[in-house]
């Protein structure tokens, strides 16, 4: 299985444990890969799911051009609005990677994502956790308008085992 394969995978299987609810699954299996052996798979997980969010969001919203600009409209669970300088490092680091995936900015992507990784365990799991939700969030606008989400991201891999 090459990297780009298996990244996917490992992102896929985060997404499918958010759309069925797993969240504790998907919280032990973030943590998991916060491990440092994992961190390199960690991070190219991130990077397929950054593009792919970014991909779908860019539907949602149109072209992004010079003049546009997409805001991410971050609130606390009690709708309170939350200043991106006051969340820890990790987190920062993937929404300024979505940011800079949907300007099309890629140094900025390896760079922020990069940052990220160097974070706490808890940190990690928490940023993962904003980037599913995006990510999720997207691909139900994406079925609910009759958009295509990534086919990657849709599919499933099975294999079988011989009896």
């Amino acid at each position: 299985m090459d990297s780009e394969m298996q990244a996917r995978g490992t992102a896929r299987l985060l997404v499918n444990l958010v759309r069925d609810g797993e969240l504790r699954a998907m919280s032990d299996t973030a943590r998991l890969l916060t491990e440092p052996g994992c961190r390199m798979r960690l991070g190219s997980a991130l990077r397929e799911l950054l593009s792919a969010a970014a991909s779908m969001i860019r539907k949602q919203v149109g072209a992004v051009g010079d003049v546009d600009a997409i805001v991410l409209d971050l609130r606390k669970p009690d709708g309170a609005a939350v200043d991106i300088n006051a969340l820890g490092p990790e987190v920062r680091g993937v929404i300024r990677a979505l940011l800079a995936e949907l300007y099309g900015h890629p140094e900025d992507i390896a760079d922020q994502i990069s940052f990220a990784l160097r974070g706490c365990a808890d940190g990690l799991v928490e940023g993962i956790t904003v980037v599913l939700m995006w990510t999720v969030s997207a691909m139900a606008w994406c079925e609910d308008n009759h958009e295509t989400a990534p086919s990657w991201l849709t599919t499933v891999h099975c294999e079988r085992k011989p009896s």
